[in-house]
């Protein structure tokens, strides 16, 4: 599939630049009229560019990104996928298809590490306040330099409405984001991280699903919707709290075709000896190259099963087995203790974790993805394949959504016993 891309040039003006050994301050502001484009069925990114010069040459922690503010005029702000791209091609969701079924709009909308407003994912339309974005900002604190071409990346994935970019801006300064870790245990440093309590040095993840997110971000549609026929749409966040990361490597060959083959994935299991970590790969699944609208990357197959069951009497039948969803395995945000969403059984999770942000996995390619420790892959309920197909006519009435993380049992976690997440839902649209 040929991709095509739409690139605008966009004007801007530094309203405050000073300098000293540690402070920076700058401010960019985009031009204004831009219009947006409808889905018409192929993969198409529009570009907005945003020049970047006189800053210093570094990203780090003491200097970067702080902030992308924009406003955004569409009738539906779920057909869009954000993102923001540095001149290095490092790329950050900034939001991607929230705002349920009809929101409209971003009106003067800021994203920061942590937006006052909480996340974005969890917000509805219209956006105005100050969000944490749909992704991880501290990514851009990788030591690029901030100097070049910036890009707002703008994807629309449903047909029918166009929309209309009114402003973006990004601001630098010395307070970026960046991961805030208690010790900075990580690959290169296996000194700082910690074994089990039990004294076991392996270093496993442990796979559970967010409650927070699937419990507040389902819908069910009638079986004679014209866009979503008997579809139960379903959110579903990926954390790992175990002390290890899940990370997979694949046996791709250089100059293999890749598009149209499986891959056989290995999950690379870490064990800390000493102060070196000894790395072994055993097999898992598979993988292979997602080529939809909104995609365009490598998914691991079979990573999620959605499940309808209805419970009586003792009895458990299972009413819909969905599909196992294909996930593409990275890190979109971090626990935080700031956030309910990182509440699990009653636990708040964040960065006092053993080995917090332990792996370090910001983008779907083939050779190696994951989920840190401490992290979490969100794949909210607007995606495609997230959704179970009711049958016509199903009684209405209360059933349990079963939702399974890795349902054959391919990867090895700490825990196997919590990759069962359930919860009520109410069926009512599908016999009338």
């Amino acid at each position: 599939m040929k991709i095509k891309y739409l690139s605008i040039k966009i004007a801007f003006w530094v309203l405050c630049f000073c300098t000293n050994n540690k402070t920076v301050s700058a401010q960019v502001f985009s031009a204004k009229n831009i219009k947006l484009y409808d889905y018409f069925n192929r993969f198409f990114v529009q570009e907005v560019y945003i020049e970047v010069s006189g800053l210093p040459a570094k990203m780090d922690t003491s200097f970067g990104l702080e902030k992308i503010q924009l406003t955004l005029y569409h009738k539906r702000v779920s057909d869009l996928k954000i993102q923001l791209q540095s001149p290095d091609g490092n790329t950050v969701w900034i939001s991607n298809r929230n705002g349920g079924i009809a929101g409209e709009n971003y009106l003067n909308t800021s994203f920061s590490q942590y937006g006052k407003s909480g996340l974005v994912n969890n917000a509805a339309a219209p956006f105005t306040g100050n969000y944490t974005p749909s992704g991880e900002l501290s990514y851009f604190a990788n030591g690029g330099n901030p100097n070049g071409t910036w890009k707002l990346l703008i994807e629309d994935l449903q047909t029918g409405l166009e929309g209309f970019l009114d402003s973006v801006s990004i601001s630098f300064g010395s307070n970026p984001a960046f991961i805030r870790q208690v010790q900075y245990c990580n690959i290169a440093k296996p000194e700082l991280c910690s074994c089990n309590t039990n004294g076991s040095c392996t270093l496993l993840p442990d796979l559970v699903i967010l409650p927070g997110f699937s419990k507040n971000q389902w819908t069910e549609f009638a079986w004679n919707d014209p866009a979503y026929p008997g579809q139960l749409k379903i959110t579903a966040a990926i954390a790992n709290i175990g002390i290890g990361p899940l990370e997979i490597i694949s046996d791709s060959l250089a100059g293999e075709p890749l598009k149209n083959k499986r891959f056989n994935v290995y999950q690379n299991i870490y064990t800390k000896q000493g102060n070196q970590f000894i790395q072994k790969a055993r097999q898992a699944g598979t993988i292979y190259f997602d080529s939809t609208a909104g995609h365009q990357h490598y998914h691991v197959d079979d990573w999620v099963a959605f499940r309808l069951v209805k419970k009586e009497k003792g009895k458990r039948t299972v009413i819909s087995n969905g599909n196992k969803v294909s996930y593409c395995l990275f890190t979109t945000g971090m626990l935080s203790e700031r956030d309910s969403s990182s509440i699990v059984n009653g636990v708040q999770y964040g960065s006092k974790m053993a080995n917090y942000g332990l792996g370090n996995y910001f983008t779907c390619n083939l050779g190696k993805q994951g989920i840190s420790v401490g992290g979490y892959d969100y794949y909210g309920m607007m995606y495609e394949g997230q959704y179970l197909r009711l049958p016509k006519g199903l009684k209405s009435g209360n059933y349990v959504l079963e939702i399974e993380i890795d349902p054959h049992h391919w990867y090895q976690e700490s825990n196997k016993k919590n990759n069962v997440f359930s919860m009520p839902v109410t069926i009512s649209k599908q016999n009338l």
